[in-house]
């Protein structure tokens, strides 16, 4: 929208809703220091070596402290959270590692069954 008005006055383009350039300023530069030094913090603890991994997860953790759209927001929560937490197991598999350990079980010969093969009987 604001790239359509003919006339040049208003606030200028990247300034969300409700702010003036002035006033986003001084946030937008909060949010980058906080970003710094959550970051750093992030990257020790979850071992990240990549610059530009550092990089992206300093853009979104920005993003995501700053005042915009919650859309924007979410999704850089959910890169951020991509980066730093693993997913959990699904259900599923827990059932296959169940039924796996069920039929080894049966597999397993006790002594007395081992006799009975040999042709020895007790």
């Amino acid at each position: 929208m604001l790239a359509n008005r003919k006339n040049k006055g208003g606030r200028p383009k990247g300034t969300p809703d409700g702010y003036t350039a002035a006033a986003i300023e001084p946030i937008r530069k909060r949010a980058k220091e906080d970003a710094e030094r959550i970051v750093t913090i992030m990257a020790k603890e979850n071992e990240i070596d990549d610059v530009y991994a550092i990089e992206a997860l300093r853009a979104a953790v920005e993003i995501m402290r700053e005042p915009g759209q919650n859309r924007d927001r979410l999704t850089a929560a959910r890169m951020v959270l991509d980066f730093t937490k693993t997913k959990p197991a699904a259900k599923s598999e827990v059932t296959i590692g169940k039924a796996e350990a069920f039929l080894e079980s049966l597999l397993v010969a006790t002594p007395e069954e081992e006799q009975i093969e040999d042709g020895q009987e007790t």
